[in-house]
């Protein structure tokens, strides 16, 4: 510590500082600095890494990346993505193997390869204290960790979407060949991580607009212009093998599942709430990111088990006498007060606040108001790429403090971030899954055939190990097996809203459902049925497990039945019912 402390005396604090200064320059004590908060942000995204089973869109990414490639470019007709994510996981899985560490480590070096791009970020605006501060912002996000834990593309596509905005910036305030190649390649390549990608798209034309606005300047915005749509129209290019592939996808109906969230949300804050999450701790994250929740319900819980005595560990007792508001409302100030001083005009010509905060802007307000139209909007996930921004921003704004003041914002985000870790750790560690794919393994003789209910395919085939390739998988709906990660909703059931009802044809695919694993497992064999266990789910999920069930009890009627119920073996509490077809 003793070396640091210098380098932090040391390090200028004004955001604007130039590149040119010396004291810019990544000399020694800035490079421990540094190399000290890419430490912190590869253990926090190494740290639990395998707490949590694996769940539906992680297992879902498994299966397609254990694939041949052109059997996964196939697969992918059928899903909502492109392809890269899953082409590096399939040879990450080659050399590291395919357990929950090695699957998601993937996403933990990429997301602490994002905090590196942002520490190295040499620009006249972004001097070494604001890069620090922003690197360790970046660093200790919740949401950001999260997605760095997560074996799915976001973490890929925010590193990519992180690099393309600094040659960006370097092509809107220098141009050059030498800046807009890169910046082609890295569009590219983001695009062919996340379609998300897209939504920052805009972000140089209207940094140019607005810097013809600001100094008139009709000749260089044209340049800067040329040389940025040079950049897009080569990006393009390099995407246009996949465009086949993206036309075909059936992108609409793998968001259906949003509907009803988009049309039950308090609308004026979706925003809101995203900018908070995007913050060091202390927000009130979706309840789809379970481990992150935190808020007045998840407190109110937490202080019923403490009460009733069934939770007893020292972290829930110390964090709970805390109102969530509290952390959200100091969250929310810190965060205000750095933009403040972030939006100051600085020194050179380059105009980066409206760089960063149209980067935030179109990473929110794009898919938000795309939403009206098509349903995507869903606080925690799309949103994603605006983190660095974000960062970019706290740490323009904090390094121009008084040291006092830069120390006092340090240590309340620290405490911010270990407020929310804490709610992490109390989260309970394992579902269902493991249990319930040991005993499918033990119920199960090489041949048998699970029928998955909905989205019980992935998770099952993922835990199944070793033994997942004796067994004939059958999803349902049977399409489902092609894009376990979703269903069409209006295709098998009546909207609008949760789809509670289901269509006759949902209610033919149960029988059809029945009779193609009857065949498969052939007399004498047995078929598993997989249903969500203890009537969890949605509407939707009810509405499918209704029709299946109904259909079963038409194929197992005993005396008359195609096959006898197995009440020995069955664990119908797990949602585990075993029957054997009968000779």
């Amino acid at each position: 510590m003793s070396e640091i402390q210098p380098a932090v005396n040391e390090i200028q604090a004004d955001g604007s500082s130039t590149s040119s200064k010396p004291e810019d320059r990544f000399d020694k004590r800035y490079l421990v600095c540094a190399g000290l908060i890419i430490a912190l942000a590869a253990f926090l995204r190494f740290l639990l890494i395998a707490h949590y089973e694996v769940w539906l869109d992680e297992a879902y990414c498994f299966i397609v990346a254990r694939k041949p490639i052109l059997d996964i470019f196939r697969d992918l007709r059928s899903d909502n993505g492109p392809p890269l994510y899953y082409i590096l996981l399939h040879y990450w899985m080659m050399l590291f193997g395919d357990g929950p560490t090695a699957l998601r480590s993937l996403s933990a070096v990429l997301s602490t390869a994002s905090v590196a791009v942002i520490l190295f970020w040499r620009t006249p605006w972004f001097g070494r204290m604001a890069r620090l501060v922003a690197g360790f912002a970046f660093a200790i996000t919740p949401l950001a960790i999260y997605y760095g834990q997560e074996a799915r593309m976001y973490a890929l596509a925010l590193f990519f979407v992180t690099l393309s905005m600094v040659f960006l910036e370097r092509v809107l305030r220098l141009g050059g060949v030498r800046n807009w190649a890169p910046l082609a390649v890295t569009t590219a390549l983001a695009l062919y991580s996340s379609y998300i990608a897209i939504f920052l798209i805009p972000l140089g034309y209207i940094v140019i607009a607005i810097r013809y606005l600001y100094d008139n300047d009709q000749a260089a915005a044209q340049r800067t212009a040329t040389g940025l749509v040079a950049a897009h129209v080569a990006a393009a290019l390099l995407f246009a093998p996949w465009l086949p592939t993206f036309f075909r996808q059936p992108s609409a109906a793998a968001t259906q599942w949003m509907g009803p969230y988009w049309q039950a949300a308090n609308k004026p804050m979706l925003p809101l709430q995203s900018l908070s999450i995007m913050t060091v701790g202390g927000a009130y994250y979706p309840e789809f990111i379970r481990q992150l929740g935190q808020g007045p319900r998840r407190t109110e819980a937490m202080r019923e088990e403490i009460r009733a005595g069934r939770e007893t560990r020292i972290l829930p007792r110390i964090l709970t006498p805390v109102p969530p508001v509290v952390p959200l409302i100091i969250t929310l100030a810190l965060a205000a007060a750095a933009f403040l001083f972030a939006l100051r005009r600085g020194e050179g010509a380059f105009p980066y606040r409206a760089f960063l905060i149209g980067w935030v802007a179109l990473a929110l307000f794009v898919p938000f108001f795309f939403s009206y139209f098509r349903p995507m909007y869903f606080a925690g996930r799309y949103e994603l790429t605006g983190i660095p921004a974000f960062a970019a921003i706290f740490g323009v704004g904090v390094s121009r403090w008084p040291k006092g003041a830069r120390v006092a914002a340090f240590a309340v985000a620290a405490l911010l971030f270990a407020y929310t870790w804490g709610y992490v750790q109390c989260y309970p560690s394992a579902g269902m899954n493991i249990e319930r794919a040991k005993i499918l393994s033990d119920i199960a003789p090489k041949g048998a055939v699970p029928v998955c209910e909905v989205f019980e395919y992935a998770t099952m085939y993922y835990y199944m190990g070793e033994r997942r390739d004796e067994l004939q998988f059958m999803t349902f709906p049977r399409d489902t097996y092609h894009h376990a990660a979703w269903i069409d909703y209006d295709k098998w059931l009546v909207p609008p809203q949760e789809w509670t009802e289901p269509r006759n044809q949902l209610l033919r695919e149960a029988g059809d459902t029945w009779q193609e694993a009857i065949r498969k497992a052939g007399p004498g064999g047995r078929v598993i049925f997989v249903r969500t266990p203890n009537d969890n789910g949605g509407g939707w999920i009810k509405a499918m497990d209704g029709a299946i069930a109904s259909a079963l009890g038409e194929a197992a009627v005993p005396d008359t039945g195609q096959m006898d119920y197995e009440p020995a073996i069955s664990r119908p509490d797990k949602g585990l019912l075993a029957l054997d077809v009968k000779r």
